[in-house]
Parts: structure tokens; sequence; C-alpha cells
């Protein structure tokens, strides 16, 4: 069975992205009120593996539970402010 890494590719809104091809290593979708905050790493050794791409997929558009709702009354995904890929374990 292969395992599933989230790597960043992007900020969703086009900004310049300090994490760009990194993997996620850490990420608390509910730190900073709901605004989440992550950890990411060059290495994929050092990354969160998932059990399938469903699994890294579920986890990338999860909700904060402290701050479930964006002022416009969309749902808060704080990781989805990222552009990710799904990929295999290297």
């Amino acid at each position: 069975m292969k395992a599933y890494l989230i790597k960043a590719e992007a900020f969703a809104n086009g900004a310049p992205c300090p994490h760009a091809g990194q993997w996620v290593e850490t990420f608390d979708h509910d730190a900073f009120e709901g605004r989440g905050y992550g950890t990411f790493t060059p290495d994929p050794a050092k990354a969160m593996c998932f059990d399938t791409g469903v699994a890294a997929l579920l986890f990338w558009r999860k909700q904060s539970s402290v701050r479930p709702l964006r002022p416009d009354g969309e749902p808060n995904r704080p990781l989805t402010a990222l552009t990710c890929t799904f990929e295999p374990v290297p």
C-alpha cells in the first residue's frame, strides 16, 4: 500500500509562497484562533504521511473547529490557503 504526502505548491491567491516545493511537516487547523499554523520541510522523510491520497485531501480540506466559518460565511479551511499536490511517498 502506498503512503501519501502533501506538497505545497503556491499560495492560492497567487502571492509568493516561501513553502513552495516543500512538504507539510505539521499543521494545526485551530492555531491562531482558527487561522492555522504549519511547518514545512524539504525532506519528505520528515513530512506527515497519510494512508491514502483521499486521507491527505481530507486533511487539506479540514475545517477549523475553533472558527469553523470565515467572515463571508464560507467554511474556514486554513490549509486550503495553499495550492497543494498529494503525492505518493518518493
